[in-house]
């Protein structure tokens, strides 16, 4: 079995992708984060992955082999998220403080929440009449908890 121990850059970086037998690792999203496992391809063929815990998480369309031929990516598997989209900064306030009760991770781009779906968040949204939409997306990278550590 082989083993990758470092990205090889991304596959959107990438320029002539047509010139490449393209392989493929899905991972969920909390597998991102995550420094040693063992994975399956599209293909059928099993990896492990041992990277260093400084360059997690890892990122949709990351490389882990590249030998001018043949490339084998991490792709990450599409979920039901909730995007909410704030109507102004009160609101988001009200957001922020309802989610951060619910110690749920999150993302916040370009000027909206996403998280994972949730029944119990979703009945607080219901419960507050606050908007949100239920999409399918492929995250680029794991949610996040808040950091709340302090360093010096």
């Amino acid at each position: 079995m082989e083993i990758f121990d470092d990205v090889q850059g991304n596959i959107h970086d990438l320029h002539n992708i047509e010139n490449y037998h393209i392989e493929t690792i899905i991972l969920k999203p909390e597998a991102l984060k995550k420094a040693i496992q063992r994975v399956k391809s599209d293909h059928g063929n099993e990896y492990g992955i041992r990277v260093n815990r400084d360059i997690l998480p890892l990122h949709d369309g990351d490389i882990l082999k590249n030998d001018g031929h043949n490339i084998v990516m991490i792709h990450t598997m599409s979920q039901e998220m909730i995007v909410i989209t704030p109507d102004g900064i009160d609101q988001m306030g009200r957001i922020a403080h309802l989610l951060g009760n619910t110690h749920k991770p999150v993302k916040i781009e370009n000027g909206q929440i996403i998280l994972e779906r949730d029944p119990v968040v979703e009945k607080i949204l219901v419960h507050n009449h606050i908007n949100y939409d239920i999409k399918e997306m492929t995250l680029n990278e794991p949610l996040s908890y808040a950091d709340l550590s302090y360093e010096e």
